[in-house]
């Protein structure tokens, strides 16, 4: 899909705002896709406005965020506000990271991550079926696993756009998906019994839809019933879709943050997920996903200072 119509406008960030460290972390996560670029200082992505696909082109000075955005036809006016609220939202603008820090002082290990990484925000984007297909792809595999298959879904059934002489693929459409067989997913993607739960997934999100944006405004406990309704979503993915005091721990974050905070590596990690997760909620209350993900961005230097022993 070509889009040749360009609309520019400019985000304002509150400080610490780093913008690299904010749309291309450590850790290898992406802003919106596995399939935008990130090259010296600007990046090329996409998202939906509504159904509209739409290609980004962000570049930042300190706190100022210059957005290119090209579509196929003009945006109407509500859908050019729309937008800008997406953009917001996906870079962080509403997170409290001063309050945040202060909390860190007074835990050695985020305070040694916010230390590497001042200014890293997380973000939420207005996808909430990319982050369905995330967090089902994810589960019960390793990571270069669960990439293989990302990889591969947004090949069969990803929104490919082509714009400022780039091209990148967005997350597909619930729409979209529901309407594949699951024998597809199945030998085209390999994506084993995941393929029913995908398809599952996408099902009730094209007959239920929800937005992300929507359930930050409710109470949280009510924001993670919505998203466990879904089916293939449990506790653990509903935390990678939509986290907030709720970490995503799963057996290879339950060793890492034992050894951290514990001193010691689980020798049943199964079996202590609920356990780790509990003390982790407790220890970071309203911070812990910005918690979480502040240590999985800084393992590498983390590894540094303390045993880890799942990091190479």
């Amino acid at each position: 899909m070509q889009l040749r119509h360009e609309h520019a406008f400019t985000v304002t960030i509150p400080e610490p705002f780093d913008f690299p460290l904010t749309v291309s972390k450590p850790a290898g996560w992406p802003w919106s896709t596995r399939k935008e670029i990130f090259d010296d200082g600007t990046l090329w992505t996409g998202v939906r406005v509504g159904d509209v696909p739409a290609g980004l082109v962000m570049a930042a000075h300190k706190n100022r965020v210059r957005v290119r955005a090209f579509t196929v036809a003009p945006l109407a006016k509500e859908a050019r506000h729309d937008l800008g609220d997406i953009v917001r939202a996906g870079l962080g603008a509403d997170e409290d990271l001063a309050g945040f820090y202060a909390f860190a002082q007074d835990d050695p290990v985020l305070e040694k991550a916010v230390v590497d990484h001042p200014g890293m925000r997380i973000g939420l984007l207005e996808d909430i079926f990319g982050g369905v297909v995330l967090a089902i792809l994810l589960q019960m595999a390793p990571i270069e696993r669960s990439e293989q298959m990302m990889d591969a879904v947004l090949a069969l059934a990803g929104t490919e756009i082509s714009f400022d002489h780039r091209t990148v693929t967005l997350w597909p459409r619930a729409e979209d998906v529901a309407a594949l067989d699951p024998e597809l997913l199945r030998t085209k993607a390999k994506l084993g019994y995941r393929a029913e739960r995908l398809v599952g997934a996408a099902q009730y999100l094209a007959s239920h839809p929800v937005s992300l944006r929507g359930l930050a405004k409710i109470p949280e406990e009510e924001a993670m019933k919505v998203l466990t309704a879904i089916p293939g979503i449990g506790k653990y993915s509903a935390a990678i879709i939509f986290g907030q005091s709720t970490p995503p721990i799963d057996a290879w974050s339950v060793v890492i943050m034992s050894e951290l905070y514990d001193h010691r590596t689980p020798a049943h990690t199964r079996q202590e997920i609920g356990r780790v997760q509990e003390e982790l909620e407790k220890r970071w209350g309203k911070w812990s996903w910005l918690a979480f993900a502040y240590i999985l961005n800084d393992i590498g230097n983390l590894s540094k200072e303390y045993l880890l022993s799942r990091v190479k």
